[in-house]
């Protein structure tokens, strides 16, 4: 009888741990809303509505603070209403270095390498992320007639970035990443602000317009 009380008793007690154990998992989880990115950051989304939940998980506010960014201070575009506003240059030069790295601020800070695409790769790249425009990229500065291909220095735009985004949905089914960049981790000075619209074409994130300011 003894022995049937001490399982019980071992029995309620492995019980109790699981519970126990089952509650600290659950206080563990990851907030959603927050990013943990190579660069300092901070992730929120607007609580007006019920826009949060429907945020797909490929609308990703991360990458949209870095293409804000690589919009804004590596390619001097401070704001367009449609993509055929942004020069020829920028956007063969954003495409370009896209075909090599998934951040811009992830290239390498110094260097001399050659780089060479062609018409058809920087097409692709500039419908991914803006849609069909109608732009003559062989009107580039990075277009090499002769050659019938484009060429590039690579631009050593590696850089750390420090910035908060707020990402929410419009009615109209846009989304807009609201991005605060700042000098350093210490979030104290803001280097400038962004708006970047995109909208989601069955799974794909783009880009449709960008304002900027101080």
């Amino acid at each position: 009888m003894r022995y049937f009380k001490n399982s019980a008793a071992k029995k309620g007690f492995c019980i109790l741990t699981l519970i126990f154990l089952c509650i600290m998992s659950g206080c563990n989880n990851i907030n959603p809303q927050i990013s943990n990115n190579k660069t300092d950051s901070t992730v929120s989304y607007n609580e007006a509505s019920t826009q949060s939940k429907e945020i797909p998980t490929y609308i990703n506010a991360d990458e949209l603070a870095h293409r804000s960014y690589e919009l804004r201070y590596l390619l001097a575009q401070e704001k367009f209403n449609s993509p055929e506003e942004i020069s020829v240059n920028a956007l063969v030069q954003y495409a370009f270095c896209h075909l090599f790295y998934d951040n811009l601020t992830d290239m390498p800070k110094s260097g001399n390498r050659v780089r060479q695409a062609t018409a058809e790769e920087i097409n692709q790249r500039i419908i991914r992320d803006f849609g069909e425009i109608d732009t003559d990229i062989t009107k580039s500065d990075l277009y090499n007639a002769g050659k019938n291909i484009f060429e590039m220095w690579e631009p050593a735009y590696g850089t750390d970035i420090f910035y908060a985004v707020t990402l929410i949905r419009e009615e109209s089914g846009l989304y807009k990443a609201r991005t605060t960049f700042y000098n350093d981790s210490s979030k104290t000075e803001i280097i400038g602000k962004t708006v970047l619209t995109v909208r989601d074409n069955a799974g794909q994130m783009i880009i449709t317009k960008m304002t900027s300011s101080k």
